[in-house]
């Protein structure tokens, strides 16, 4: 009984800190959209990749390489995690995933300040979506947390 509390306690603080930056994200806009609030209305006789193309697209390789890390480290995290059955190794997992995913917003504000980038919401949704499938899932907290019994 006490290793499900325990178990139901770390999901629920893995889902909270999940929820904190997936928030997060949101205030990501209104930061980007109450700093720069020209860029609020799109222009589409503008550039696509905005004034500086080069910049951009670089960002746009970051932020998928980016992605693709995050999957690919918290995966392995995992892995390690519940080898070793280590639910803190595992909670450290999904932070390190959520927060590779977090920097791709941040480029995306990066895009905005730096370069006046009016499209600099994709990145935003990009991180949000990122850090929505990196959603904590109970299976793991359990596999991590209990011996097998067979």
């Amino acid at each position: 009984m006490a290793e499900e509390k325990k178990v139901n306690e770390l999901y629920r603080t893995m889902f909270v800190v999940w929820g904190g930056l997936l928030l997060s994200q949101f205030l990501f806009l209104v930061i980007g959209y109450t700093s720069k609030p020209d860029l609020l209305y799109v222009d589409v006789s503008k550039p696509v990749l905005g004034s500086e193309p080069t910049a951009i697209i670089v960002m746009a390789v970051i932020a998928v390489s980016v992605i693709v890390t995050s999957f690919v480290v918290r995966n392995s995290m995992i892995s390690a995690a519940i080898i070793a059955r280590d639910p803190q190794k595992l909670q450290s997992a999904y932070v390190t995933g959520m927060a590779m995913a977090d920097g791709v917003s941040l480029l995306g504000l990066v895009a905005a300040f730096v370069f006046d980038y009016q499209y600099f919401l994709v990145f935003v949704v990009l991180g949000a979506l990122t850090i929505f499938l990196h959603r904590p899932k109970m299976s793991n907290i359990v596999a991590a947390t209990f011996e097998d019994k067979i």
